[in-house]
């Protein structure tokens, strides 16, 4: 069976076995225990499906690092979720404004986890089947899923039901993706996403 896999980057080595124990029954884990570390890994093409990133590391930050995977062509595919002790709400609209897929707080339950990684990974899955790479390549990873969901017909309320996130929070994307766009109206948007198949 070919697992997804899954990179924990977090300085905190209890916390990487914690990871590693929740995770080792759905999923190839590898963990890190630093940017450098994982840097050094991805550059020899050990390619995740998914990153889970802590924000307070020493040397190189979460958010450090995430700026560094969003300039590399190959590296912004990869979702890549914040699971941080940083509660402030400004530490979260950073993270997914620099296109983190999602952002969790520590301590979080298991549950949560896993649900919000299988959103992320069935997300991808349906992109990389999807949205052109031309439309994909504008968008953040959250609005990428959020057009895709669009583009299948989903109201915004069902799409913030989908990815786990508030109405308010879609309603945002969706405003977001139309500027990218340069689009006026939702229909406009969904007719966009859909004529380019």
């Amino acid at each position: 069976m070919n697992e997804p896999k899954i990179m924990a980057i977090d300085d905190d080595v209890e916390m990487l076995k914690q990871l590693a124990i929740m995770l080792r029954d759905q999923y190839a884990v590898s963990v890190m225990t630093g940017a450098d570390q994982a840097l050094a890994a991805l550059s020899e093409g050990n390619l995740p499906d998914l990153i889970l990133l802590d924000v307070m590391m020493p040397e190189t930050d979460g958010f450090s690092l995430m700026e560094h995977l969003k300039n590399d062509p190959e590296l912004r595919k990869i979702p890549v979720i914040f699971l941080t002790g940083m509660t402030d709400t400004d530490d979260e609209i950073r993270g997914l404004t620099l296109g983190g897929a999602d952002y969790i707080r520590k301590p979080f339950h298991r549950e949560v986890l896993l649900a919000r990684i299988a959103v992320q990974l069935a997300a991808r899955s349906r992109q990389s089947q999807q949205i052109p790479e031309d439309i994909a390549s504008l968008l953040t990873e959250n609005e990428r899923n959020v057009a895709e969901l669009l583009r299948q017909g989903y109201s915004g309320k069902e799409i913030g039901e989908n990815l786990f996130f508030s109405y308010s929070y879609i309603k945002r994307i969706i405003a977001s993706v139309k500027v990218k766009l340069e689009v006026d109206s939702t229909t406009e948007l969904i007719r966009k996403l859909r004529e380019s198949h």
